[in-house]
């Protein structure tokens, strides 16, 4: 053991002592030799650690936002719509209030914002050929048509993931989506009223 220690140093690498549950030790492990390796991108990841072990339900994922820095530091405004379909509200306070929906369908996440109402747009034609034509534009994120329940039709921007994704996946699609919906404002401005 020490004349392998020895050996991991004058390589380069560093000791670092970590403390986890026990049912996550094969993990560590196998974390511990995937950074053995030189990172290629900045990063890593773990494929078969890209899902949970079971579907997420809106309140599981409510659970796990709750827990997030970004809600404790009010970069994030948390609540759960309770209704028919029962949804998460993100308020994005970086992103001027910036409200995101989260709901749970089926074997599908999805996760939405409104990018303009339909009245809004001066030349409905050329703005959907504009649309159409975005898809590099913003990763992650589509841009569909949607009937309201108040009867209004809006452009929303969406994500969807699968049900059994990774938490930090669906962290990941709403930080891509509210950044989208950033650009796609910008992008798409002089066709707004």
């Amino acid at each position: 053991m020490k004349k392998m220690r020895a050996g991991l140093a004058s390589a380069g690498y560093v000791k670092h002592d970590a403390w986890v549950l026990p049912e996550n030790r094969a993990l560590l492990k196998h974390v511990e030799k995937q950074l053995r390796q030189p990172l290629m991108a900045g990063s890593f990841q773990l494929e078969e650690h890209m899902t949970t072990a079971e579907k997420w339900t809106i309140e599981r994922l409510h659970g796990a936002f709750q827990a997030l820095d970004a809600v404790a530091s009010n970069e994030i405004t948390l609540s759960l719509l309770q209704g028919a379909e029962p949804s998460i509200k993100l308020s994005m306070n970086d992103y001027g209030g910036l409200p995101v929906f989260i709901a749970v369908v089926g074997e599908q996440i999805i996760v939405d914002t409104v990018l303009v109402d339909l009245e809004s747009i001066k030349d409905v034609p050329r703005f959907n050929d504009a649309v159409l034509r975005s898809r590099e534009l913003f990763p992650l994120s589509s841009i569909g048509i949607e009937l309201m329940p108040n009867g209004q039709t809006v452009y929303n921007m969406f994500g969807a993931l699968s049900a059994d994704s990774s938490f930090t996946n669906v962290v990941t699609e709403v930080a891509a989506l509210a950044d989208n919906a950033q650009r796609a404002s910008e992008a798409f401005e002089h066709f707004f009223r």
